[in-house]
């Protein structure tokens, strides 16, 4: 039960957080459409185009007071310090902790992130959040004088009215600064509250994919057995990253996975990556989606190969649940592998590893 509860509140927060970011877009995409049809209104002339050049001072606030609201709220990124693995080892050195001391910290160096957050967008956010909090401090005083020049403009060019056959502004004058403040506010207040509680979120989210440290651990058992897999499926190929994991001083888990993955595109090669694979539940592996997502699809061959031989159905039924367990353990560390799963049941695509679950209640029961 506690499983079940656990994927759905998962599924719920991908799907939250999906939603949001197609709100953002279909804000833009709206506001883009509103500023076009504004500009076609201040073509006209009176309240039509007085309508229109007030939208679009309006639009123009909301877009301005939305940038900083944004820039305002940011989330920094608490990146960690790559240089601190480096200084493990210089410690354990010094201190003489002993033969075992170098091994734990380059394994600290393999487990450093390969793939960090670009930062460059929190950097720039800092720059200009000081940079603009410092000049608007110092032009504060002036802040007056820029008012009267947004009413002196609009007073020489929107002349949409005629009164006593003479061009005017009408109201624009007046109202025109009024309309600014209330879009800078409106949108500073709409951007700053919608990144804070849910763009923030995903800007974490992203963090978690990349601060995905399991994959870059060094694989401690059955090294030999992966690299000669490694070697036999390099052989007569030009299959670079095979022939490298082959050579290398040091398998990753993710190297391994990558084994298995090859090994699924050999004919029969499911025997063989269902061997590796179980060699592999002792280790981290079985703590990530993609594990039991390439596991699913070995048992998935595996059931198609005893359907076309006409097996015994207890090993029909076995490898059935087999693969049923795999597919539930993939969704429930990682919802978004769904699709993925579906994807593999179309016994006319090229990776149709579990075709024969096309119609199967139980698969469907888990990837919905």
């Amino acid at each position: 039960m506690s499983a079940m509860a656990g994927r759905s509140n998962s599924t719920s927060e991908e799907r939250e957080r999906g939603r949001h970011a197609l709100l953002l877009c279909i804000v833009g995409g709206v506001a883009t459409v509103v500023t076009l049809l504004f500009m076609l209104l201040s073509q006209f002339d009176g309240w039509i185009a007085a309508t229109g050049v007030g939208g679009l001072i309006t639009f123009l606030g909301m877009s301005i007071g939305g940038f900083l609201g944004f820039l305002f709220s940011v989330p920094r990124i608490l990146a960690k310090d790559s240089t601190a693995p480096l200084s493990a080892i210089v410690g354990a050195a010094a201190n003489g902790t002993g033969p075992s001391a170098p091994p734990a910290a380059v394994a600290a160096i393999k487990r450093e992130r390969l793939l960090s957050s670009n930062t460059n967008l929190e950097r720039i956010s800092e720059w200009l959040t000081t940079m603009l909090v410092g000049v608007g401090l110092t032009q504060i005083g002036s802040l007056d004088r820029a008012i009267m020049g947004l009413s002196g403009f609009l007073d020489a060019k929107a002349r949409v009215f005629l009164v006593d056959g003479q061009p005017n502004a009408g109201v624009l004058p007046a109202i025109g600064p009024l309309l600014l403040v209330c879009g800078l506010v409106s949108g500073f207040i709409f951007f700053y509250l919608y990144t804070r509680i849910y763009l923030s979120p995903l800007f974490q989210r992203v963090e978690e994919i990349l601060g995905d440290e399991l994959s870059t651990e060094p694989l401690l058992t059955a090294v030999p057995e992966f690299r000669n897999a490694a070697a036999s499926l390099a052989e007569g190929t030009d299959n670079l990253s095979m022939a490298y994991t082959s050579k290398a001083s040091e398998i990753s888990i993710a190297d391994s996975l990558d084994v298995i993955q090859n090994l699924l595109y050999k004919t029969d090669g499911y025997a063989r990556a269902l061997e590796l694979g179980n060699k592999l539940v002792t280790t981290p592996a079985v703590k990530l989606a993609r594990y039991w997502f390439l596991m699913s699809a070995a048992y998935g061959q595996k059931h198609h190969a005893l359907l076309d031989a006409d097996a015994p159905e207890a090993e029909r039924l076995s490898a059935r649940r087999a693969v049923l367990d795999a597919v539930q353990k993939t969704v429930q560390l990682n919802p978004s592998y769904r699709a993925r799963l579906i994807a593999l049941t179309d016994a006319g695509a090229f990776d149709n590893d579990l075709q024969d679950f096309a119609t199967s209640d139980d698969f469907w029961r888990i990837v919905k």
